[in-house]
């Protein structure tokens, strides 16, 4: 079995989110568990080596230490067995705690590090999954249940050009609109399940919006900044493309991913 996943980390302070901070990639193998850990966007203060610790499935275990300076760092670690529920947690200097979890672990509740944590096993073999903000609830729900009314023309873009706000991502004459996930209704049923792609509410959570435009085809586009570990990611997820206002694409470039959608 060869299981790939990628745990995107949020930042929290005394509890609360307050940023996106890097993600954590699992592979398991058939007899072991490649753990690589991407740390960024912390404030410059935090700096040190801080403990590791991982939920396996079954029980905690405090591994090696992440070393911390000039706001990132970066930790590579093998285990002997799988990674199918993974809970990481570090605990940084200044109330500050970095948190991410497997889909596995999905609406698990951490009180700490000792308590038993339950949850049914899920069936899938290769999973991409996100930290995404806590909600009172304790649930995510952003399926639509129907699309803006107004008065209908015979042609959709120009109807949803009317409906929804427009924006001009790259300072020209092309037109975009800002949507959310809610109003992927307007796309054809294929793309719909794209409310739930990871990369896309990774994105959305940050800037609060994606954007949709008509150029020779419609593009689906997700604000972000540009870095090739980005890129990369975004590739995993479909977002085959980069744009940004400047047209120069570099490292630290805010812009759009972009990926091919139809209405």
């Amino acid at each position: 079995m060869h299981q790939k996943e990628i745990i995107y980390i949020g930042l929290y302070k005394d509890g609360n989110r307050i940023g996106s901070a890097g993600f954590l990639k699992v592979e398991n193998r058939e007899r072991e568990s490649r753990l690589c850990l991407k740390v960024q966007n912390l404030p410059l203060g935090i700096s040190g080596r801080f403990p590791i610790r991982i939920y396996n499935g079954s029980d905690w275990k405090e591994l090696s230490s992440l070393a911390i300076q000039d706001g990132g760092g970066q930790w590579n670690e093998t285990l002997p067995d799988n990674v199918e529920k993974a809970i990481l947690l570090v605990s940084l200097s200044g109330r500050y705690t970095l948190e991410g979890r497997s889909k596995f672990a999905s609406g698990m509740q951490i009180e700490s590090q000792q308590d038993h944590v339950l949850a049914e096993p899920v069936e899938e073999k290769i999973i991409v999954t996100e930290e995404l903000p806590r909600r009172s609830s304790g649930n995510i729900d952003i399926m639509p249940q129907s699309a803006p009314t107004c008065n209908l023309k015979e042609d959709k873009w120009e109807q949803i050009l009317d409906t929804y706000d427009q924006i001009h991502p790259y300072g020209d004459e092309r037109v975009y609109i800002k949507l959310e996930p809610k109003d992927f209704v307007i796309l054809q049923a294929k793309y719909q399940h794209l409310v739930n792609n990871s990369f896309l509410l990774h994105g959305f959570y940050n800037y609060r919006y994606i954007i949709l435009g008509k150029e020779k085809e419609y593009y689906l586009g997700v604000p972000g900044v540009f870095y090739d570990r980005e890129k990369m990611v975004a590739q995993m997820f479909g977002f085959e493309a980069f744009e940004c206002p400047s047209g120069d694409v570099k490292a630290g470039e805010f812009g759009y991913y972009l990926r091919k959608v139809e209405l």
